[in-house]
């Protein structure tokens, strides 16, 4: 968390002196947030990547993992991860709307619209849906969740990186929203025996609240309520069912692979 948390600060103080020592104000910046995210997650990957493949080397030599790596899956696997993980932001984007409404806070809605406003869908979903889940994973659970299972058990580990990963974001309201994920991220990891999983799931999760923060509000415009309802129900069916099956794959594997 530290090298992903420094190199954003160094990313964003640079940004920050070169946009004052040009005059711009804070709208600049802004407008700029979404590249420096994509900047500072690429930037991040590769010391993470380096002290994942040091920690597996150990974990080899001392027997707590089996040599087959990643457990590389299938593509229906994929995609299932991939739907499983946009169910996980549809059902936590209606718990974080609710915590809004109860505790009548916005800042975090605010300061995404800031972000967001005026930007294309492709220029986010390459940086907030791909660029941001895969350095986020990396730090989160790739190295952080795995490296306290070395001294833990697996639920005291999944909680412990989940509210670390809360605890990054900021925010009560994306602290309960990634806390939550978080677990269900770690779980799934350690279900499949796979490093993809994690990262599929989070990307599935990003990608679809940026597509569906537009898909659903024209289909309110529309007044499709029926099919936000049948979106809901699918996605819902979906989440149960490939948890079922990751979970009995999990179970049926004798030796951790990741």
């Amino acid at each position: 968390m530290g090298i992903h948390f420094g190199i954003t600060q160094i990313v964003s103080s640079f940004a920050l002196l070169m946009i004052r020592w040009y005059g711009q104000g804070m709208d600049t910046y802004y407008n700029c947030s979404i590249l420096l995210i994509g900047i500072s997650g690429m930037l991040t990957v590769i010391p993470v990547l380096y002290l994942y493949r040091r920690d597996r080397a150990a974990r080899v030599t001392g027997g707590l993992v089996a040599v087959p790596g990643t457990g590389r899956g299938n593509a229906g696997n994929y995609l299932l991860l991939l739907l499983m993980g946009a169910a996980m932001a549809q059902f936590g984007n209606l718990i974080v709307a609710f915590i809004q409404l109860f505790l009548q806070s916005t800042a975090y809605q605010d300061s995404f619209s800031k972000i967001t406003e005026g930007k294309n869908l492709p220029e986010m979903i390459y940086w907030i849906g791909i660029v941001a889940p895969v350095a986020e994973e990396a730090v989160f659970r790739w190295l952080i969740y795995l490296r306290l299972r070395d001294y833990f058990r697996v639920p005291v580990s999944v909680i412990l990186s989940a509210l670390l990963f809360g605890i990054y974001h900021g925010n009560v309201v994306q602290f309960i929203y990634a806390t939550l994920l978080g677990c269900l991220f770690a779980y799934f990891m350690e279900m499949t025996g796979s490093l993809y999983a994690s990262v599929l799931l989070h990307i599935g999760a990003n990608v679809w609240s940026l597509v569906y923060s537009e898909l659903g509000l024209w289909l309110l415009q529309t007044s499709a309520i029926g099919v936000l309802t049948g979106i809901n129900f699918l996605l819902l069916a979906v989440l149960f069912a490939g948890g079922r099956y990751f979970t009995r794959l999990g179970k049926m594997r004798n030796a951790r692979w990741i």
